[in-house]
Formats: C-alpha cells, structure tokens, sequence
C-alpha cells in the first residue's frame, strides 16, 4: 500500500470519529436539555397550581374576621387570583355576633376580594340554626351571601325548605323564596305547645 492510502484512510477514521463523537455529544446533551426542560415544567406546574392544607385569614376595618381553610387548592391558570378549593372549612367571626361556620366539599375563592362560591354539600352553622344547600355564594363586594339549589333550613322549633335564600350581610335582612312564584316555600313546624 502506499503512504497516500495511508493518509486517505486516516482523514476517513479521522472524519468518522469526528463525525461520531459530534453526533453523540449533540443527542446527549439535547436530551439532557429535554429532561430538565420537562423536570422544570413539571415541577413548576405542580408548585404554581397545586397547594395542600392552605388557610387565608382576612379582617376588615371593623374588626370582623373571615378564615377559610382547605385540603387542596389549585391555582386557575387563566386568572391567578382565582382557586379551586376541595375539602373547605370556612368561618367568619362578626363583632356584633357569634361565629358563623361554613363546610362544603369544593369551592372558588377570590384572593383578591375573598368572594367564594361553595359548592356540593353546603352545610352552614350558626348558633342552633343549621342551613343546608348545594351552592353557597358568599360577596364581600356586594355585603351579600345566596344560597340556592335544595335549600334547607333548621332550628330547634322548624324546619325549612325553599329554592334560595338571600342574605345581606350588613344589616342581617333575610329573603327565602321560591324560583317558580307558582311554588310555596315549605315550612315545618315542630313545636307542639302552641306557643309559636
């Protein structure tokens, strides 16, 4: 053989090793890439959107507290002020009264204005009066909280059952309806004395 297929086979060698040790080193390192890309997107959709056993704990100019608390909450992605509650405690303590207690199994909470939805198995506690519903909306914009979907309502003496139940929050003014004006709202009595 002669030196110059020698050297021709050598600058092929050399050119494959090139070739590969190129080829190599790109994929790997766009596969490491591609891996911390999806680590990272991974990690920041589960920090950004999924929060476990948060609590939010707010009080206005006059003293009255609300505290709402949850299992899980996830973050809306179109609108960052907004989350998704699951397992929801809420209470809201007024100064001029006693503690009024919320409990539902989801929920939409404001950040911003503390406005919440409840929804699925509503229950409200307030003194010996018991309210149940399948949506709760509670405004602190509007000083106004609406139930409404299978309202009922019991206290010691009776028992309630209407479509929705409107509550203004400042002056404690309650207005229970019907949707169809053709319905009648439904009232339980259960005291036997006559003294109602």
């Amino acid at each position: 053989m002669s030196k110059k297929i020698y050297i021709q086979l050598s600058l092929i060698l050399i050119l494959i090793i090139i070739f590969l040790l190129l080829f190599f080193t790109y994929f790997k390192q766009s596969n490491l890439r591609n891996d911390f890309n999806i680590n990272m997107e991974q990690s920041t959709n589960t920090s950004d959107s999924l929060i476990e056993d948060l609590k939010y704990l707010s009080t206005d100019k006059e003293g009255n507290k609300y505290k709402i608390e949850a299992k899980k909450g996830n973050i809306d992605q179109v609108n960052p002020d907004i989350i998704f509650l699951e397992s929801v405690k809420a209470i809201i303590s007024l100064q001029s009264s006693e503690y009024i207690s919320i409990e539902s199994k989801f929920a939409k909470y404001n950040t911003k204005n503390f406005d919440t939805l409840f929804n699925d198995s509503v229950s409200v506690d307030y003194g010996e009066h018991i309210l149940r519903s399948e949506f709760l909306n509670l405004s602190f914009e509007n000083n106004l909280v609406s139930i409404y979907e299978n309202v009922r309502y019991q206290s010691g003496i009776s028992f309630l059952k209407a479509d929705k139940a409107e509550i203004d929050i400042i002056n404690k003014k309650t207005k229970i309806f019907m949707e169809n004006p053709n319905k009648k709202v439904q009232i339980i009595n259960n005291l036997k004395n006559g003294n109602n």
